[in-house]
């Protein structure tokens, strides 16, 4: 019993690390889900213990943030503040820092995944008007 726990924490880190599994058409919530369900069907855990080890609380949160996220997105927020930063006459290293330092605070705040999707186009349009390359502040920005 004790492998099957192991084998299915291991089977899952990896989905976690790669985003997905290969060959198998899961994002990391199948992979958490299908290594939840493999460890009930194996008796491992019962359902009843599954569900009380989920934090209702912690995923309402989590829910409410994701939304909350989404419709920030939806309403223009992030572009606006992206243009807001990039707007600033700054130097290419400053740019650079700002860049890091406003998706760090959005990120540490909102969902992280927006923030790097509705950031870049912005991003990228600043970086040509100045004649900047985009490559580092889209690193900067992923990491």
């Amino acid at each position: 019993m004790t492998h099957v726990v192991v084998v299915v924490f291991l089977v899952v880190y990896l989905g976690m690390f790669l985003g997905k599994l290969p060959r198998l058409q899961l994002d990391r919530t199948g992979v958490a889900l299908m290594g939840a369900i493999v460890l009930i069907a194996a008796g491992t855990m019962s359902l009843e213990e599954a569900a009380q080890s989920m934090d209702v609380s912690t995923l309402t949160l989590l829910f409410a943030f994701m939304v909350l996220s989404a419709q920030l997105r939806l309403g223009g927020f992030y572009t606006r503040v992206a243009e807001a930063v990039t707007k600033i006459v700054f130097s290419p290293s400053w740019l650079l820092a700002s860049v890091i330092l406003t998706a760090g605070i959005l990120s540490a705040v909102f969902m992280n995944d927006i923030v790097c999707l509705a950031i870049p186009p912005v991003l990228i349009q600043a970086c040509r008007r100045r004649n900047l390359d985009p490559v580092p502040f889209l690193l900067a920005l992923a990491c």
